[in-house]
């Protein structure tokens, strides 16, 4: 019974840092959309150029990228984790060989 309340818990922490790694994500995109989109501001002339935005919009692009990659790759990792982890303790039920109580007549 130890074991499976560890592994509730641990499905539980797997799951929030899933969502976690997902917005981690969605910010990946947002960034790595809102960059190149300050650059077109500039060369549409929608946004007043300088040097620093133009900084903050190419860091804003690649920063997005590689979070957007990163977060990928941690996301899948941890859906992985998941599954074993979902996995184990369906195996840690099963080898407690319950009775099933269902079948009886009162």
């Amino acid at each position: 019974m130890e074991e499976i309340e560890r592994l509730e818990r641990r499905i539980e922490e797997l799951s929030d840092a899933i969502e976690r790694s997902r917005r981690l994500r969605l910010a990946g995109r947002i960034s790595a959309v809102a960059g190149p989109a300050l650059v077109a501001g500039f060369a549409l002339g929608l946004v007043a150029y300088t040097p620093a935005r133009m900084v903050v919009a190419l860091a804003l692009a690649i920063g997005g990228v590689v979070l957007m990659g990163s977060s990928r790759s941690s996301t899948e990792e941890l859906e992985r984790a998941l599954r074993r982890a979902e996995a184990e303790r369906v195996a840690a039920i099963d080898a407690l060989d319950l009775v099933d109580l269902s079948d009886r007549t009162g």
